[in-house]
């Protein structure tokens, strides 16, 4: 310090000092490699002090912490530095950065620190590197030490961005380091280094793609590809031909938990770098890498690490895995959300047309999300959509409602929930709101009793023993290793209304009431007496009966039920007409009054006879054609009278000598009767039906005798139907002459 001297308050690019060598005044600029020192920094390494069996290496704790030691002893050293040497030694001396940033890259972050040996000293060492690292690069970015050392903005910006002191690695390595623990500290080093330097900007930009090829050489490797694929692909991007172990996935899971802490804590520190991620490119591999690539990881962890010799590693990943899944929904809500907070500060100077122009944004990007269940399923838990739109429709009266319609339908159909409350509650509101199609009143009273009762349903359904029983069974598989017993799930099943995974958040995250907490957790379920619960419940089913159908129980014991769809007027006329049910079933009033509204377009005709069977119609039973038919003649043979004058003695006799003669002999065995009498019995029954059935006299006797009644039947239904049956066979006929030659062709 001995020759630092600047009563002018010169910038340090611009400050010489004067060194007598010898009796010789040299200039030496104030910045250069002659005031750096040779003094050469040690790297920081992972400490490595137990062996793969569990057993301490012997001197490898001592070595890791006489490492430290001398980092941080180094590090003191630089501190102490006047401002012109110090800033010598940082550009001159490149073993500093390499400390320095390998302690970035090499140091355990907040998801591996629990991994790190639990040893005092070494806790100690470790945490005054991680201070000393931390002021270093504050002060890296600090352009003012005192009036007299300083350097200019611009100069300092140009350094940082020349030299490498600062880079988007670096800056992404500080982040995911201290912007959870120190996030004022590093918000305030990112925006001295963005402010400083504007050409960091465009190098974040150029990063975006690189992370998103970052993520899609991740959801490869968990993609099926065929092995016999003849197109030629880069090794990197031959993931799936690669076998996955246990530590690959490690790795991966890792991999992509930080990548998404990283950018939650930078898009923290500095909101102003949200535009730049604000793509849809980014923002849609975020969705599809949570929607697709997370549940295979889940489901490749229990395949490899699901069993007694891995389960401590396998709780690890899967908790990491956990971890991960939120700040991949923190990184999103940061991104799409921070234009809306924007509006919410600048409200008074910004336009109407930006607010439109940014919600609009805003529900296009929720609307490209909604098709992944499971991502939208969690973010709607950690952020409710339902309330997100509200306060769109106070920022804006003329917001989308057809889209807003849209995500809340979508979003219900999509947890599986037949509520609309969110829905109703939104249109429910009192200001008109715009849509595409122009202005339209958003109050439905009807539609919000409905919405009423199905929840008063659902809330009912939910009580049930059954059902409570079958919601702690879905919870003690989640959270198998915890010993929570039926009673405490059920009451704080009964506390977050009985959603299953509102419950399985709060415990994983330690975040119970502590109402809950004070209970005891190995407390057993006891069902409510049914006597009780039936008594309860009564009440509730007549309210909902009510709301739906009215039970009329008239004197004759006929059970009417009045709806609201139907006419109670149209109801009460019918009310006592019919003595009994087989009255009832006989009236054809209806019909025939439908009758007569169809004849009039000609589309009925009658052709149906409850006492004509039209069941061999089809057949030819005509003697004309003896050989076609193949049919038993339906007519039964008749003697003529001309041969039944002979003695009826006689006859009778010779009917008795052949009766005699084809008597069959009778079989001895009474428990089965003869298979030929069988047949022989079945065709006489249904010789004498077809009798009975077929003999149509329509021609009646002659005149002056009494007629008989079934001639005159006959010859009616024969006037009535020949229109429509008596020409069936004409066509057949015609052809049968034809083939005969009777009709020249």
């Amino acid at each position: 310090m001995k020759f630092y001297e600047n009563p002018d308050c010169v910038p340090l690019e611009e400050l010489q000092l004067n060194i007598k060598n010898d009796g010789v005044v040299v200039v030496i600029n104030a910045l250069n490699a002659k005031w750096a020192d040779e003094r050469y920094f040690l790297r920081y390494e992972v400490p490595e002090i137990y062996d793969e069996d569990g057993s301490e290496i012997v001197g490898a704790k001592d070595r890791w912490l006489e490492v430290v030691n001398y980092i941080i002893e180094d590090l003191n050293w630089l501190l102490d530095l006047p401002f012109y040497r110090f800033w010598s030694n940082i550009v001159y001396n490149a073993s500093i950065m390499d400390t320095l940033v390998s302690f970035l890259q090499e140091a355990p972050p907040f998801y591996t620190l629990e991994n790190f040996p639990a040893e005092p000293k070494m806790l100690e060492a470790l945490e005054n590197l991680h201070h000393n690292v931390l002021i270093i690069f504050a002060r890296l970015c600090t352009n003012k030490k005192s009036p007299g050392e300083y350097m200019s903005r611009p100069f300092l910006g140009n350094l940082l961005y020349d030299n490498y002191i600062f880079t988007i690695p670096i800056i992404f390595d500080l982040c995911q380091l201290y912007g959870r623990e120190n996030a004022k500290v590093v918000e305030k080093i990112i925006h001295s280094v963005f402010s400083l330097q504007p050409m960091y900007n465009d190098d974040l930009q150029k990063s975006v793609p690189c992370l998103i090829k970052a993520l899609e050489n991740v959801e490869r490797r968990f993609e099926d590809y065929p092995s016999d694929a003849t197109e030629a692909v880069a090794l990197s991007e031959r993931g799936s031909s690669i076998e996955m172990t246990l530590y690959n996935l490690e790795d991966l899971i890792l991999y992509v938990l930080d990548v998404s802490s990283t950018l939650t804590a930078l898009l923290r520190s500095y909101s102003p770098v949200t535009a730049t991620f604000h793509t849809d490119d980014f923002i849609n591999k975020i969705v599809s890498l949570y929607g697709s690539t997370i549940p295979e990881m889940y489901k490749k962890l229990d395949k490899l690490a699901y069993n007694e010799e891995s389960m401590p590693k396998y709780i690890e990943l899967k908790h990491r895995l956990d971890v991960t899944r939120v700040e991949m929904l923190n990184v999103y809500r940061i991104i799409i959300y921070e234009p809306i907070l924007n509006i919410q500060e600048k409200l008074n100077t910004i336009t109407e047309d930006e607010i439109r122009n940014c919600i609009d944004e805003y529900l296009n990007l929720l609307i490209n999300a909604i098709s992944e269940k499971e991502f939208i399923i969690d973010y709607h838990q950690f952020y409710p959509i339902d309330i997100d739109l509200k306060n769109m429709t106070k920022l804006c009266p003329e917001v989308d409602t057809i889209k807003c319609e849209y995500i809340l339908q979508s979003l219900h159909a999509s947890i599986g929930d037949t509520k609309t409350s969110a829905s109703a509650s939104l249109n429910n509101t009192n200001m008109a709101v715009a849509g595409s199609s122009g202005v339209q009143s958003n109050q439905q009273k009807k539609h919000s009793n409905d919405v009423n009762c199905v929840n008063n349903k659902t809330d009912f359904a939910s009580e049930d023993p059954f059902n409570i029983m079958a919601l702690i069974s879905e919870v003690k598989e989640v959270l198998c290793n915890f010993d929570y017993g039926e009673g405490f799930i059920q009451l704080c099943l009964k506390h977050y209304n009985y959603n299953v995974e509102s419950v399985i958040n709060a415990v994983l995250e330690d975040d119970l009431p502590r109402n809950l907490k004070e209970f005891d957790k190995t407390i057993p379920y006891i069902p409510p007496d049914p006597m009780e619960t039936s008594a309860a419940a009564a009440p509730a089913v007549v309210n909902l009966a009510s709301n739906f159908q009215e039970l009329d129980i008239s004197y004759n014991t006929e059970f009417e039920i009045l709806t609201e769809n139907f006419a109670e007027s149209e109801t009460r006329k019918k009310k006592g007409r019919y003595r009994n049910a087989n009255e009832m079933l006989n009236d054809k009033s209806e019909i025939k009054k439908s009758w007569n509204i169809y004849e009039k377009y000609s589309l009925v005709v009658d052709e149906y006879d409850d006492e004509y069977d039209d069941t061999y119609d089809s057949h030819d039973i005509r003697g004309s054609a003896p050989d076609d038919s193949t049919e038993i003649d339906v007519r039964p043979f008749t003697t003529p009278r001309i041969f039944q004058t002979r003695d009826k003695n006689n006859a009778s006799s010779e009917d008795d000598d052949e009766n005699e003669e084809e008597k069959p002999v009778q079989n001895n065995d009474h428990f089965i009767q003869n298979p030929a009498e069988l047949r022989a019995k079945a065709e006489q029954r249904r010789q004498s039906v077809r009798d009975g059935r077929n003999a149509h006299d329509v021609n009646g006797k002659p005149t002056g005798q009494k007629q008989d009644k079934n001639g005159s039947t006959n010859n009616r239904k024969k006037n009535i139907n020949k229109a429509s049956q008596g020409n069936h066979n004409r066509r057949i006929g015609a052809q049968i002459k034809r083939n005969r030659g009777m009709i020249p062709s």
